[in-house]
């Protein structure tokens, strides 16, 4: 599981300087990848995840973009920033909720 979590830190620093998958698909699987190697790696599984979140939310341009062109053109397509936004949110909390379950009282 180390290996995994190691892996999940490096894809998802890859995602940071890749221009349109790296907003998108790459956090996604590095994100699958840390909540799997979060019940024996922890603290790697979620900086990988943190990555993801600050990838997502500050660093993807692409997904700005998209949400700027689709706001000028009125499209009513659901906006793909909050997609992908939520999404790795959802991967945070299980993986929060996967260490916590974890815990020995």
């Amino acid at each position: 599981m180390k290996a995994l979590a190691i892996v999940a830190v490096v894809v998802a620093g890859i995602a940071v300087v890749v221009p349109v998958f790296g907003g998108t698909y790459l956090p996604v699987i590095a994100g699958i990848m840390a909540v799997i190697a979060v019940k024996e790696q922890h603290v790697l599984a979620f900086v990988a995840l943190g990555i993801n979140v600050v990838n997502v939310a500050f660093l993807s341009w692409s997904l700005y973009l998209m949400n700027e062109s689709c706001a000028l053109i009125e499209c009513t397509v659901l906006m793909r920033f909050w997609t992908w936004m939520g999404l790795n949110l959802v991967l945070l909390a299980a993986g929060v909720g996967l260490h916590l379950m974890n815990k020995k009282a």
